[in-house]
């Protein structure tokens, strides 16, 4: 290869790691270069170059460019003269840094370097036929969907490598209104086209958005299903849920010792339950966490007798044969509680029990949780997963995850924008952790991971993995960022503040697509976690157009400017179409507010009743 090449546009000046400082030609008489009748333009953010080292072709990206500073006096006579517009030459040396990311032998691009470049290498555009070689259109590809077109190129389509993308975990980030919904839409179509007929897909959707852009290639599941629409009840077993987390979304804040006693309740009657589950367990498996149902109403109804009950005698004197007659009798499966001749406030019987607990509020919590139609579906799960007051189940959690990713469509959308905020986390930490647990223990079944690998989608990732708190949803997801590449479980997390998103679990997604980014501390959060050396490329994302990203990882042989493509059916989160909706004429109708409001109170979309749909003509 010689300088006298049209491509030549400078050559080595220092080294460090991956990172090249380029010297440019000073003889370069524009900077824009034509190549066989194409036009480049030298010096561009995130333009390619290319560095020969005898037969291998090392690959490089622009990160940074710039001039060195000379004094007037020090310039040539020729570079003081002002051009016909008026303006001065730059003075000093063009330079730019570019950062290393692969390298080619005979056509074969790969990722990573095995030799470095030496001071005064020569270095080249880019070309079209270097671009075919890099992005593997030399030979037909496997294995990849395709989600756009590569910015600034001639036509290539930007297939991205699933396995890299699923196995290697990937974070997508972007600000409200550049594309993200979009996005993620796209990639569904594309997992879900019939390529591969296998693929499991989870979507944790929190704003119930994603159901209208997958449509009947995925199985939807709702707290408030529409049947119309085939979808079906989304149900969560409190009995999933580990100790910890079951006790303080029911009964709050408790005491070390009466979170014990409880504790050993719990046991007990998980116990008792578990000699009725087609497979027996052995004693010592049986835990407070393990999944194994029991009545949570009889529960709550023998710690509230045991806080109510009264005794004739006081001290050591209470036992079974003191205590007091029940005036009326309980019923736990109507959450009815027992009551007992009250206590006389002198010191005189009927006594309080002298071992209570004093956790009055905590079971006024807990009953109001059991009764509170919000919670219908934890507590009271449909198909048979609610136990009786013995804990015996009709379906167990095997037909659960069997409904979410057993079922013969690539896509399942589990719609959590109907469960209460203040529960949300610890609701589809259950269900990532109920998912997780079956596939690992899955072993080399089958349905396991390894053998049918899953694919985690979760919108709005820092609600669930916040950086400043820990919680059931936090703790799985890491566990699964760390562990779940083993396994066959992929994780995509998805979010529009990267600065709220764990640290830790972001440093473990392998690839980076980030869309446009327009809040610094956002930025600062994205560059600490870019992979390669390419921290210089996020200094681009405020300048990017919607639906544009880049591209960074495993998710595509080199790190690339992405153009998205449209999603064929559009996600509910997408903006209004403001113009058109404000220029529409007559105006809606208020008595669409009656139908409004009765959704609001329902916590659903009802179906309409005459009183709502009548003509949208405004009366005069």
């Amino acid at each position: 290869m010689s300088a006298d090449e049209p491509t030549f546009i400078g050559q080595v000046a220092s080294v460090s790691g991956a990172s090249v400082r380029v010297r440019l030609r000073e003889d370069m008489p524009s900077p824009i270069v034509l190549v066989n009748g194409d036009s480049y333009r030298v010096g561009q953010i995130g333009a390619y170059v290319r560095i020969p080292l005898g037969y291998t072709q090392l690959y490089a990206i622009c990160t940074q460019i710039g001039a060195d500073a000379m004094p007037p006096t020090a310039l040539p006579a020729n570079e003081l003269s002002h051009s016909a517009s008026g303006a001065t030459a730059m003075s000093g040396f063009r330079w730019m840094t570019v950062a290393l990311f692969g390298e080619g032998v005979a056509k074969e691009f790969e990722r990573g370097v095995s030799q470095y470049p030496t001071i005064g290498d020569e270095v080249h555009l880019v070309t079209a036929d270097d671009l075919n070689t890099i992005y593997g259109r030399v030979a037909p590809k496997t294995g990849t969907v395709s989600v756009g077109q590569i910015a600034g190129s001639s036509g290539i389509p930007a297939e991205l490598n699933v396995s890299g993308m699923v196995s290697r975990h990937t974070v997508v980030v972007g600000s409200t209104g550049s594309g993200k919904s979009n996005l993620v839409a796209v990639l569904l179509e594309a997992v879900s086209s019939g390529v591969f007929p296998s693929a499991r897909t989870l979507v944790i959707d929190p704003h119930g958005e994603y159901a209208s852009a997958v449509g009947d290639r995925a199985a939807v599941f709702r707290v408030s299903p529409k049947a119309s629409k085939g979808e079906m009840q989304l149900r969560v077993p409190f009995w999933a849920l580990p100790f910890e987390h079951l006790c303080g979304l029911t009964l709050g804040q408790l005491q070390p010792h009466h979170e014990v006693a409880i504790r050993e309740a719990v046991i007990d009657l998980k116990g008792a339950s578990a000699k009725r589950l087609r497979r027996v367990l052995p004693e010592a498996a049986i835990t407070a966490d393990s999944p194994i149902p029991f009545s949570i109403k009889k529960l709550w109804h023998e710690l509230d007798e045991f806080e109510g009950m009264t005794f004739s005698a006081s001290g050591t004197g209470q036992n079974e044969a003191t205590r007091s007659a029940p005036i009326e009798m309980g019923d736990p499966e109507i959450l009815k509680p027992t009551r007992y001749p009250p206590a006389s406030p002198l010191n005189q019987a009927p006594y309080y029990n002298g071992k209570r607990r004093l956790i009055d509020r905590q079971l006024t919590m807990m009953r109001t949780r059991l009764k509170d139609p919000r919670f219908k579906f934890l507590f009271e799960p449909s198909g048979g997963c609610t136990p009786d007051s013995e804990g015996t189940i009709g379906s167990d959690l095997d037909a659960v995850v069997s409904e979410w990713v057993g079922h013969d469509k690539p896509i399942t959308v589990l719609d959590v924008s109907g469960v209460p905020s203040e529960v949300r986390a610890t609701i589809v930490g259950t269900m990532l952790r109920v998912v997780y647990d079956c596939l690992f223990w899955a072993g080399s079944l089958p349905v396991s991971g390894r053998n049918q690998p899953l694919f985690i989608v979760l919108d709005e990732a820092h609600l669930f993995v916040p950086d400043d708190q820990k919680g059931l949803a936090h703790d799985t997801l890491a566990m699964i960022a760390k562990e779940g590449r083993k396994y066959g479980i992929g994780l995509m997390l998805v979010t529009q503040r990267p600065s709220e998103l764990d640290k830790t679990v972001m440093s473990q997604c392998g690839s980076l697509i980030a869309l446009r980014l327009t809040n610094g501390a956002d930025r600062a959060h994205v560059a600490a976690a870019v992979p390669d050396d390419l921290g210089g490329l996020i200094e681009q994302l405020p300048t990017l157009r919607t639906g544009e990203g880049l591209f960074l990882g495993e998710v595509l042989p080199i790190p690339s400017r992405v153009r998205v493509r449209k999603a064929a059916n559009k996600p509910v989160g997408g903006d209004p179409l403001l113009d058109e909706q404000w220029r529409r004429s007559p105006r809606p109708s208020s008595n669409h507010y009656e139908a409004a409001l009765a959704n609001w109170r329902a916590q659903a979309v009802l179906e309409p009743v005459p009183s709502t749909v009548e003509s949208d003509t405004k009366e005069p």
